[in-house]
């Protein structure tokens, strides 16, 4: 196989599309404050209020004390223990103090949730659960009771970049400062749907960087218009020197991977930084993020939209063949 290249090159950006009127549509989400009615518990009659709240939330409360807080509930006394260890306090006045107000978070659900029905019509919002996991979960899908698709959001790993997680566990690659830097409430909304629509869309169809790159351009695409207030850093989680990088290196980036024959490259090590958060991407100058492909998956996506555009997203999801969109999308790298 080979690579179609065009040796044409765009100078600007194009005429920001308008954002559409989504004030007609309805969506229904619940917010549940879990950890509130969890540390809210009276302590002196735990039994009785255990069962109450696993009653209210059966299938959230099923997957937290297995999997997040595994409890024995034939033992409820156990739970006292936890809720009350000195470090567990101190982690929920934080969460507290820092998610006392959670409106405008929601209303950001809200409102992404207007635009995924707007662009995909048999989309149904997702109930929001929040919760505290101790660090060990930060988000997740799961249906809950009524078979209504839902996502829990571990609000302890949101608490800011300057929140010391590295001192959790220092060894721990998941506390790197490229990734915790995105620990905050500005990513809630967006690393939520993110999770929502990589359930939507499954896997990508190959193993090689063009597969991963226009699958995952895809996804970003789709979150630049569910949320089409957020800034390219929040849909990228880069800084904006990063965005501004990427911005002014399209032909460079493009260049680079032909040079070193990346794009149809299969072998996970060699492609990894390209599409997986990663603090840089190998070989290139030193202002180049990680995932410098997905970046380029998402200019090449949103060209191919551009030649298709009575396109509806769902068929652009269903499109596997990623050497089809790059063809037909006539991506032409900014010089």
């Amino acid at each position: 196989m080979f690579l179609s290249i065009f040796v044409i090159y765009s100078c600007g950006d194009s005429d920001s599309e308008m954002i559409p009127d989504v004030s007609h549509i309805e969506e229904s989400h619940e917010l549940i404050r879990f950890e509130k009615a969890l540390f809210g518990l009276d302590t002196n009659k735990i039994d009785q209020e255990l069962k109450a709240l696993i009653d209210q939330y059966p299938a959230f409360s099923k997957l937290f004390f297995t999997n997040v807080f595994p409890i024995d509930l034939n033992d409820p006394k156990a739970l006292n223990k936890i809720l009350g260890a000195e470090s567990m306090v101190h982690l929920k006045d934080t969460c507290s103090h820092v998610f006392k107000d959670f409106d405008q978070i929601n209303q950001d659900f809200s409102q992404a949730f207007k635009y995924l029905k707007y662009y995909i019509n048999s989309a149904t919002a997702p109930n929001i659960y929040t919760f505290i996991s101790e660090f060990g979960y930060q988000r997740f899908l799961f249906q809950d009771e009524n078979g209504k698709d839902a996502i829990g959001i571990g609000l302890d790993l949101f608490l800011g970049g300057d929140y010391p997680y590295k001192s959790i566990d220092p060894t721990n690659p998941n506390f790197s400062e490229y990734l915790t830097r995105s620990f905050n409430k500005d990513h809630i909304v967006k690393k939520s749907m993110e999770l929502y629509l990589e359930d939507l869309m499954g896997p990508a169809p190959g193993n090689r960087m063009l597969d991963q790159m226009i699958h995952n351009g895809k996804k970003l695409f789709i979150l630049d218009k569910i949320l089409p207030m957020a800034h390219d850093s929040i849909i990228l989680e880069y800084t904006s020197e990063q965005v501004k990088w990427a911005d002014q290196n399209q032909l460079e980036m493009w260049a680079f991977f032909l040079k070193e024959e990346l794009f149809y490259e299969a072998n996970g090590l060699k492609i990894s930084k390209y599409i997986n958060p990663s603090p840089n991407s190998p070989k290139m100058p030193p202002g180049a993020p990680g995932m410098t492909a997905n970046y380029l998956g998402w200019k090449i996506v949103e060209a191919y939209v551009d030649k298709n555009p009575s396109m509806d997203f769902i068929t652009l999801i269903k499109e596997k063949n990623a050497q089809k969109i790059l063809d037909e999308s006539r991506f032409k790298p900014r010089k």
